[in-house]
């Protein structure tokens, strides 16, 4: 099978002093030896970190062949990113957990080689992240039911650091395209800028379904940073309309703030982490 060439496929989510807390290492079909790009990959953490750190690691399969095989094939690419970093100068007790989760864990539904290939992974954590991400505090969004976008931001409650979720702001499935349906909310929004001249945002883009606080896979641009891209599409969209690119800022923050924890369960709860906020910066 031909090898997919997407040069670094990783998953980084960086902190404030720009270290990566978590990403992926992925590996071709079939096979838990570490490819070039994972080996480097796995050098560009070693180098951001040092050594003297504590990290989890957790392997994944794609959806072929049954759970007992995929059980031990995920624990052998756990094994071998757990060799590589002992062979750099780690020490194996730092590694404080090791799991394989086989395919029970997907990021997505394994349709075609691309979205398999995202999931034949092995995630690599910095213990303590779990009490980083608790620790962090997210501005509650505020939803507009029952106003408009106007009228939400016109209201004096909402003031710089306020979120708003932009409803009905969709796009096509694992894109950043905006659906037909969504540009009567764009053009609202382009509106109360152009009202509020002194009024600059933050486009937030946020993403379901998938374990984890990585971003997902773009298939129009092949990288993974699908909300960032969607933040951006509209971001662009504002600026073609006469809203000038200084009052405009984006940011993806894939699935790190889920309004409820995955697995969701209904397409409501998909609904509500898949979303886009604006979040007020000034008034």
């Amino acid at each position: 099978m031909k090898k997919l060439m997407l040069p670094l496929l990783l998953l980084f989510v960086t902190v404030s002093n720009a270290q990566t807390r978590s990403f992926a290492v992925h590996f071709d079909l079939d096979k838990f030896n570490l490819t070039a790009d994972a080996t480097a990959s796995l050098d560009s953490f070693i180098n951001a970190h040092g050594k003297n750190i504590k990290v989890k690691l957790y392997g994944h399969t794609d959806i072929m062949a049954g759970y007992e095989y995929n059980d031990a094939l995920s624990l052998k690419r756990t094994h071998a990113v757990k060799n590589y970093l002992v062979s750099k100068g780690f020490i194996a007790t730092d590694i404080v957990e090791e799991k394989g989760f086989g395919k029970r864990r997907p990021l997505n539904r394994n349709h075609g080689e691309t979205e398999m290939y995202l999931n034949r992974r092995v995630e690599i954590l910095v213990e303590g992240e779990e009490d980083v991400a608790a620790d962090s505090t997210i501005e509650k969004s505020v939803a507009i039911t029952g106003k408009s976008l106007e009228q939400a931001i016109a209201d004096t409650q909402t003031k710089a650091g306020t979120n708003i979720v932009l409803k009905n702001m969709n796009f096509y499935g694992g894109t950043h395209v905006i659906i037909p349906e969504s540009f009567p909310v764009l053009l609202e929004l382009a509106e109360v800028m152009k009202k509020n001249p002194s009024l600059e945002i933050a486009v937030e883009g946020h993403i379901c379904c998938q374990e984890g606080d990585a971003d997902g896979f773009d298939i129009g641009t092949r990288t993974v940073n699908l909300s960032e891209n969607r933040a951006r599409e509209i971001c662009l969209y504002l600026s073609k309309n006469g809203i000038a690119s200084a009052r405009l800022k984006y940011k993806g923050f894939g699935h790190q703030q889920p309004l409820t924890p995955y697995p969701e369960k209904t397409e409501e709860e998909r609904k509500n982490n898949r979303r886009v906020e604006i979040k007020i910066l000034k008034k």
